[in-house]
């Protein structure tokens, strides 16, 4: 199971054994400080930015037995900074001992999906900072309680918060993102599974061929996917033989949890989690054979810039060339460089396509993109040897190596496939071809091969994510592989459900029978569509909406403002609340999803932002990748 769920598993466990000897989990300080007492450790207050802290929040000083933190936020902060320097004593800590400069409260356990910090969160420092966290968290207040509050009890987010006196800043927004997960929960673990969902989790017989459930918002994809796990352990497939790949870790925790409601043995015995960490374990077990170290260490976006910078002024670029600050460069061609290992394209390979361009070239302007082509793949190279000698891996890697592996010993691979009778697969849309080829690898013929998406719901197009493989399947990847398709929603209003259909059908990823049928009632209110003539109105429009809306009877915490922009929210909160509308600001997705990503990213399809005329790094290379079936 997952490092943050056996985290998770633990603290609940402490939580439970400190209310039965007495302590009182609604003084968060109090009850983290007995914790620490009960196993000898004093705890101590100081101040912000205190030497001793050596630049972090708080930290565990082993020789005396202390806990120290900052004497700042309300006590529930408090107690949280000294619960998680708890976790690190209860779960064993880095051998660097390193402070921890952002303990967060509110972090999630998925790391952020888009941009630079996709790399970050994936280090291992970061990934341990992101189990104590959600330690802290889970030692404080458990889910299971905050299920019971607000589910079974009716009390509201506010009300719990105040009880825990966290009435404000992050100790507010972790209880409310808490309590909305607890009744999204409530909703998803009670719902009936339906005649359709247990066909699609069926299938027929314990050997089958691969099999793909598209399966529209709201229409049960999740509970499908957990009832197609029930249903193999129910036929006696031993759980250390199924594997389960996602794309999130949060995905990957709420499956193993729900798992383990009712199997928590299976959960525990079964591989769940992400593509990329299955792929760190492949390459930490098989490290001699890809000539790495025993447990080569993850580099993060910011050491691969700066290793690359030494390096930047003996590559002799032209068009890339800017010695006084090329770190923009820099990160734009690590991104190209990502992405072309998303396509599994190695540094020789990207070298061979940009070569083939310069030689195919026919005007001035094609020749200079050849040009930029082979001056990345001189990049390219050299990042991937200053890697290798510094015994580091990328995220790139993650998936990238493993399949290379597989492909080219074919020992490794038939070990591999012999481990794993059955693969399950969630959010197959967001795949790209390094993953399918993981899967080719994994389950040649597809046998016993099961996976869940839906082309429409794509979200990580950045990472080569394409509706391109959906429609591959059963075809080029896969063939004679069957599909299936979930139609009734159960989560929105008749009226949602036929503004989504409408559009679903003309979607380039959709077809005419991409609509979905709505389980619900209507409840007489259509979508309606408002328009400004300039951008500024925008605020003034939403404002008087939301005020429509409350004289209706909605109240103000009954109503929610989405765009399309992380870096919008914060103008739009501030200027919502300058026209008198009160405003619950939690950040963007991404910053409630865990490490306050801004949401940007390289497209390499899209021109880079770097002076003036530039071009982008890989769109050269696009159509030879295409015709070589990488699918860019």
């Amino acid at each position: 199971m997952d490092s943050v769920e056996l985290a998770r598993q633990v603290a609940a466990e402490l939580h439970a054994r400190l209310v039965a000897s007495g302590a009182d989990p609604w003084s968060p300080y109090d009850f983290a400080v007995a914790e620490a007492k009960r196993r000898g450790i004093d705890v101590e207050p100081t101040a912000v930015g205190a030497a001793v802290l050596n630049g972090g929040r708080a930290t565990f000083v082993a020789a005396d037995d202390l806990i120290l933190h900052e004497n700042i936020g309300s006590r529930f902060e408090q107690a949280f900074l000294v619960a998680h320097e708890i976790g690190h004593v209860e779960l064993g800590d880095d051998p660097e001992g390193e402070p921890a400069p952002a303990i967060d409260p509110a972090r999630a356990a998925e790391p952020s999906p888009v941009g630079i910090d996709r790399v970050i969160d994936y280090g291992r420092r970061q990934r341990r900072e992101v189990q104590m966290d959600l330690f802290a968290r889970e030692l404080l207040i458990p889910r299971n309680v905050v299920r019971a509050l607000h589910v079974d009890g009716g009390l509201s987010a506010s009300e719990i918060a105040a009880k825990l006196g966290a009435v404000r800043g992050r100790g507010a927004a972790v209880v409310r993102c808490l309590a909305v997960a607890a009744g999204a929960a409530h909703a998803g673990g009670n719902a009936r599974r339906t005649a359709a969902q247990s066909a699609a989790s069926d299938g027929g017989g314990a050997s089958r061929e691969a099999y793909l459930l598209e399966a529209g918002p709201g229409t049960g994809k999740t509970q499908t996917l957990i009832a197609r796990v029930e249903g193999l352990l129910e036929e006696g497939i031993d759980p250390r033989r199924i594997l389960l790949l996602t794309f999130s870790n949060k995905a990957a925790g709420e499956m193993a949890e729900r798992i383990a409601r009712k199997r928590p043995e299976a959960a525990a015995a079964m591989w769940i989690g992400t593509f990329h960490a299955f792929g760190l374990d492949i390459i930490r077990r098989f490290h001699a054979e890809l000539g790495l170290s025993k447990d080569p260490r993850m580099m993060d976006r910011t050491e691969a810039v700066e290793l690359l910078e030494e390096e930047f002024p003996r590559l002799r670029l032209a068009h890339y060339r800017n010695l006084y600050d090329p770190t923009q460069i820099i990160a734009d061609m690590l991104a190209a460089i990502s992405r072309a290992k998303d396509e599994v394209v190695d540094a020789e390979t990207y070298a061979g396509l940009a070569d083939a361009m310069l030689a195919k070239a026919g005007d001035p302007e094609a020749r200079e993109a050849a040009e930029r082509a082979v001056e990345v793949a001189r990049v390219y190279a050299a990042y991937e040897q200053l890697k290798r000698n510094a015994h580091c891996i990328d995220f790139g890697d993650l998936v990238a190596l493993p399949v290379q592996l597989l492909e080219k010993d074919a020992a490794i691979c038939a070990a591999l496939q012999a481990r794993y009778d059955h693969v399950l697969v969630d959010e197959y849309q967001d795949v790209n071809r390094s993953s399918v080829r993981l899967l080719r690898a994994l389950r040649p013929d597809g046998r016993n091969l099961w996976m869940v998406g839906d082309a429409k719901q794509s979200i990580y197009r950045f990472r080569g994510a394409s509706s391109f493989n959906m429609t591959r399947f059963g075809k080029e990847d896969f063939p004679g592989g069957k599909r299936g398709r979930l139609k009734r929603n159960y989560r929105s209003v008749p009226e949602i459900v036929a503004s989504f259909s409408g559009f679903a059908i003309t979607m380039r990823a959709g077809d005419a029978d991409s609509g979905l049928e709505a389980d619900r009632e209507a409840n007489g209110h259509r979508p309606e569509l408002r328009t400004v003539q300039r951008a500024e109105q925008q605020q003034v429009a939403l404002a008087d909406a939301i005020e429509e809306l409350r004289r209706e009877g909605y109240a103000y915490r009954e109503q929610a403002v989405l765009c399309t922009g992380n870096e919008k929210l914060s103008t739009i909160g501030q200027d919502l609340e300058r026209l008198g509308v009160p405003v619950l600001f939690l950040g963007s997705l991404f910053e409630r999803g865990g490490q306050g990503s801004s949401g940007s990213s390289f497209d390499p399809c899209r021109p880079a932002r770097h002076g003036p005329g530039a071009h982008c790094l890989l769109a050269g290379l696009c159509h030879q990748l295409r015709r070589c079936g990488r699918g860019l």
